[in-house]
């Protein structure tokens, strides 16, 4: 079955990639918006907050987007139009998110922790819509693989897509590991909703480690990278650097308090 990367309506053209990327903020946002009690958190504050992660997340991963793609800016010159128009990058979107996440918090003064931790256990679930949006593209595109589930592309949005080559479907893949993060994450809140910062950092460990796997199986080097590894990986890596220096310092800590 050949797809498009675009359907119809009215007359124009439209990327099933844009419908998917902000179907996945909705559909992450009205899980959040459901679960938002559970910390004694406004709804009216969630939808708020929602709104500054949101405008914080666009404005990252289209900033990192172009960071990571200088090099194809600079050899085929694409108009500004097309650069907008052009894709995200996640990690610059979750960067972005919670700083957007950040400001509002200490605008209003709210605890930061039930902000994150809401967006730790619903990110997941708007990433895999994100995700399904990218096999559709073409874009985020697996290495060569000519087996059981492979995919062919005949016409992508993305110019660097091979065309014709069957495709290990990298994203899909993706998009599933991410729905069973989120039913874990959903699951662990549910099951002890004032367990602060848990969710956090369950996704901080859980995603970079995915995440690093997985870009083994990318196909789309021309994004570049340094040292073998891809900018996503070395971000996988900083953030899982972070969380085991974050756990030896509360390791170190446990047994002053304990004695205290």
């Amino acid at each position: 079955m050949q797809l498009h990367p675009t359907f119809s309506l009215f007359g124009k053209d439209v990327p099933f990639y844009g419908v998917l990327f902000f179907t996945g903020l909705l559909v992450a946002a009205f899980v959040a918006f459901a679960l938002c009690r559970k910390r004694a958190v406004e709804r009216f504050d969630i939808v708020c907050a929602e709104v500054y992660a949101g405008i914080g997340g666009i404005i990252g991963a289209k900033l990192l987007f172009l960071l990571v793609s200088i090099p194809l800016i600079i050899k085929y010159k694409p108009d500004f139009l097309s650069l907008i128009k052009g894709g995200f990058v996640f990690y610059g979107g979750a960067i972005g998110g919670a700083a957007g996440l950040w400001i509002y918090c200490k605008q209003f003064h709210l605890p930061a922790v039930d902000y994150f931790d809401l967006a730790a256990v619903v990110v997941p679930l708007g990433h895999a819509f994100g995700r399904v949006g990218c096999f559709l593209s073409g874009c985020c595109y697996g290495m060569p693989y000519d087996g059981f589930g492979s995919y062919t592309y005949y016409e992508a949005l993305d110019v660097n897509t091979p065309i014709g080559v069957p495709l290990l479907p990298i994203q899909l893949i993706e998009s599933v590991c991410l729905l069973l993060l989120f039913c874990v994450q959903l699951a662990l809140f549910l099951r002890s909703p004032d367990r602060k910062w848990r969710p956090t950092v369950v996704y901080l460990t859980v995603y970079p480690i995915l995440r690093f796997v997985l870009e083994f199986f990318r196909g789309d080097a021309v994004r570049g990278g340094f040292l073998g590894l891809s900018t996503s990986q070395w971000i996988s890596l900083l953030l899982l650097l972070g969380m085991a220096v974050l756990f030896l310092v509360r390791k170190r800590k446990k047994p002053t308090a304990e004695l205290s």
